[in-house]
Formats: C-alpha cells, structure tokens, sequence
C-alpha cells in the first residue's frame, strides 16, 4: 500500500469530477485544508471517512486504498487494517511533537508562574504575572493550532480541539484572577467606596502614572477576557443576560475581598470591570456580525 499513490489519486477523481477542495470538503463536512493534506500526501484520510470519500470520488474502498481503479486480491477488511497499521505509524510524526513540545512548554511556564505567585520571599510584578500568563496561552493556541491543522479533519472535531485549547487558557486566566483579586499578599483591609467616581477621580488627581494603570486601566481590561469565555464556552450572546452575569461576578468578587478583609469594596472597581467586560461584549459581537 503505497500512501503517496492513495494521495495522487484522491487528486485525480477529484480533478475528474470537476469539483473543487472546498466542495468536497463540504460534502465530507470537514476542513479544506484536510483535502490539501491528503493531496500533498502530507497526511492521509481518517479511516471513518473512508468509506463517505470514496463514495464521493464514486470509487470503491479497495480502489481508494490501493490507489488505482482496480480491485486486488485482498479484501475491504484486510485494506482497511492494512491502511490502520500504515497511518498508525505516521502518526507521532514532527508536527505531532511539535503539538507536544508547546502544550509542555505552556504548562512549565504555567508552572513558574505558581513558584512565583506562591512564594512570599518572591515579589512578581503585576505586568511580568499577566504577560507569564499570556506567553501560557500563547503556547497552547499555537499547539493547539498544529494539532488542529495536521491531525483533525472533521470540522466538529475542529471545534471541540478549539474548544479544549480555550478551557485550558480559561483556566489559567482563573487562577490568575483568584491569585489578583482575592488571594492577594495583604490582608485586614477594612475599606468600602460607595460613592461612584470618588476613587477614579482621587487616583486621577493624586496617582502616579503606575497605579493609574493598575488601577483604572488594569481594571478596565482584566476583566475582557472573562466575557470572551462566557460568549465562547458558556454561550451567554444575549446582552442582557452577559450584563447581569458581568455585573453579579465583579459585585461577588468585590464582596469577597471586603468580607474576608482582602481588598478594599470599591464601587467604582465595579463601575470599571463591568464596563470593560460590556465594552469587549460589544466590540466581538460587531465583529462577529461583519464576519
């Protein structure tokens, strides 16, 4: 069983059917660029879609695997285990440890940010906390990228990869947040604002160009991924619905800390994080609907 073969010929009864990549991409409900793999032989059809890509080429099974219009002596089964046993071993090729290298790089670098976090003899600056967390993510997209260009092919096998990719940075933006917000290094703060803009104004006035980063601007922005994960993992599109679940988070948020004496209970903290989370609301969902 020749795989360079196979993939010249899903070439040629494509090209003879007059249909483009795309096309059969969307008769197999899969990726175009799947259909690009497998013609460059730089991967090879799943073996479930065996069967629907040879009944799109209009060719039997045995002559997809063996590569030709013709039928050999052995059998659809003894091919088809053949085929498993021949892309069983291209599997773990490059690109697969590629994937791997990234995924264990984002988690070690995800895991030198706890050492930091963690130990009190170890001051982390604010910036240096969320661009570890960032560099994080940035690793587990990229290798869910490769993973997802080189070894899925059916497109709602694409969206649970990215689904899996964005659970995991969700879950370092989490922990970072709970690390920020609630289990601070300071402690029996006693503190509340009830009154809207007397804190935004005082550090306005009175800050240094620093605190008003962290603080007003910090807050404005911190809080935007978190309602990119309550649209893309949660499925919360209605604005109504997003503003009350915004609004109800920060408000328990900043309870906890003022309850458990951790930060200061600060309106405008609330004003800030709701009005990020709305502004990026707003701003994904326009372009959502230009897409």
């Amino acid at each position: 069983m020749d795989l360079n073969k196979i993939s010249n010929f899903i070439k040629l009864k494509r090209k003879e059917l007059g249909i483009t990549q795309e096309e059969l991409a969307s008769k197999l409900f899969i990726t175009e660029k799947a259909i690009s793999r497998w013609e460059t032989g730089r991967g090879t059809p799943d073996i479930s879609l065996l069967i629907p890509l040879a009944k799109e080429l209009k060719i039997d099974v045995s002559e997809l695997l063996n590569g030709e219009e013709k039928r050999n002596n052995k059998n659809d089964v003894e091919q088809i285990i053949e085929y498993n046993e021949l892309i069983k071993n291209n599997k773990y090729n490059f690109q697969f440890k590629l994937t791997i290298f990234f995924y264990g790089l984002s988690i070690f670098i995800f895991l030198l940010y706890l050492r930091f976090e963690y130990n009190p003899n170890i001051e982390v600056n604010y910036f240096i906390r969320l661009l570890i967390i960032v560099i994080s993510s940035i690793f587990i997209i990229i290798g869910n990228k490769i993973y997802s260009n080189n070894y899925v092919e059916k497109l709602k096998d694409k969206k649970k990869a990215e689904k899996l990719s964005n659970i995991i940075v969700f879950i370092y933006y989490i922990i970072l947040i709970f690390n920020m917000v609630i289990f601070a290094r300071y402690n029996n703060i006693n503190s509340y604002n009830l009154i809207p803009f007397k804190s935004i104004i005082f550090i306005l006035k009175t800050g240094t160009i620093y605190s008003i980063i962290i603080n007003i601007f910090g807050n404005l922005f911190v809080f935007m991924p978190l309602d990119y994960f309550l649209i893309d993992l949660f499925n919360v599109k209605k604005f109504s619905i997003n503003f009350v679940l915004s609004f109800g988070i920060i408000l328990l948020i900043e309870l906890f800390q003022y309850i458990f004496k951790v930060g200061v209970f600060d309106i405008d903290d609330i004003i800030l994080c709701t009005l990020g989370m709305m502004t990026f609301f707003m701003i994904y969902n326009n372009k959502k609907r230009q897409e």
